[in-house]
């Protein structure tokens, strides 16, 4: 696949979020009605959203496949953090709160809101399999947020598992049990039909959320924009951590669409998760915040260059 047609397979979601920024600047969204549009967003389309791709989702029916995409997440975005924090010291960053959320910020790549349409866009006719498997990833990844993220940005165990109970991990769980009892058959076509229609509205919604967020951080944030946390964020999610994460797609032979799972995950730039793990438990928001920007802005370039390259060394046709 060429660069040219994977850029365009992901402006329109990079516009989506744009669209985001300006309906923040243009005050057709404030924080207020950003915090409600956020909470609609996690407790009920985006749990609408994993209910209409995980039930019945043949990529999910071997335990063996789910098992290597949760601890593929987990596992993946275990040595991510760690790795960083090893050497964020290169980058200048010395005391340990900026360390810990350099660490945060970079090694946890967007693992929602981004790579679903994108892999919507390049895997039109398994799109649904490679979601579902997406989706159980992202499980792994979560369970490594509010566990060792929370740990290393507050330095305590208080309160992290408790988290974890949120709607997307109750709506991943529920669908992953229909599918192991064969329950998923018994779901009544209106229901199917309201998930697929309610959670259709979760990505678009989520991506101008992201847009908006931008644009209320750097209205609220002092950023210096560190060259060197800048130069060290892009090296690292969009050359050393793909290159580890793409190595662990290499190993999964076994099922070609976890794989391309973690080749689409390995071309995402920073989270913007971080920017609020790193206000609420410790962190400096101001390292999180620029890692974020820094590394989303390039993301318009570097991940289509990332998944055309990935795509050539995998020989993945289309």
């Amino acid at each position: 696949m060429t660069f040219l047609k994977i850029l365009l397979a992901a402006a329109p979601m990079f516009l989506i979020v744009a669209l985001g920024y300006v309906a923040r600047k243009s005050a057709m969204v404030n924080e207020e009605s950003e915090k409600s549009l956020l909470q609609l967003t996690i407790n009920l389309l985006f749990p609408c959203f994993i209910l209409s791709r995980v039930p019945g989702n043949e990529s999910l029916q071997e335990p063996a496949v789910v098992a290597a995409a949760l601890g593929a997440g987990l596992t993946i975005t275990v040595i991510g953090i760690l790795f960083v924090k090893l050497v964020a010291h290169r980058f200048k960053i010395t005391s340990p709160e900026g360390i810990n959320t350099f660490s945060v910020a970079s090694a946890i790549q967007n693992y929602g809101f981004l790579p679903i349409p994108l892999v919507e866009a390049l895997f039109p006719e398994r799109s649904a399999e490679t979601i579902g498997l997406l989706l159980v990833h992202n499980l792994g990844v979560e369970l490594v947020i509010w566990t060792l993220a929370i740990v290393l940005l507050s330095g305590s165990f208080q309160a992290a598992w408790r988290r974890l109970i949120n709607g997307p991990t109750i709506a991943i769980l529920l669908g992953l049990i229909l599918n192991a009892t064969g329950l998923h058959q018994y779901i009544p076509e209106f229901v199917e039909a309201t998930l697929n229609t309610v959670g259709a509205a979760a990505i678009p919604i989520g991506l101008i959320l992201v847009g908006s967020t931008f644009a209320g951080v750097i209205e609220k944030e002092s950023l210096k924009f560190d060259v060197k946390v800048i130069t060290g964020s892009i090296v690292l999610r969009f050359m050393i951590l793909p290159m580890l994460i793409l190595s662990a797609a290499s190993l999964l032979r076994f099922s070609p669409t976890l794989r391309e799972v973690l080749i689409i995950e390995a071309a995402m730039p920073s989270a913007v998760f971080p920017i609020v793990l790193a206000k609420h438990f410790g962190g400096k928001p101001s390292i999180a915040v620029e890692v974020c920007l820094t590394t989303t802005a390039v993301s318009v370039i570097l991940t289509p260059l990332v998944l055309m390259l990935a795509f050539q060394w995998f020989e993945i046709a289309f």
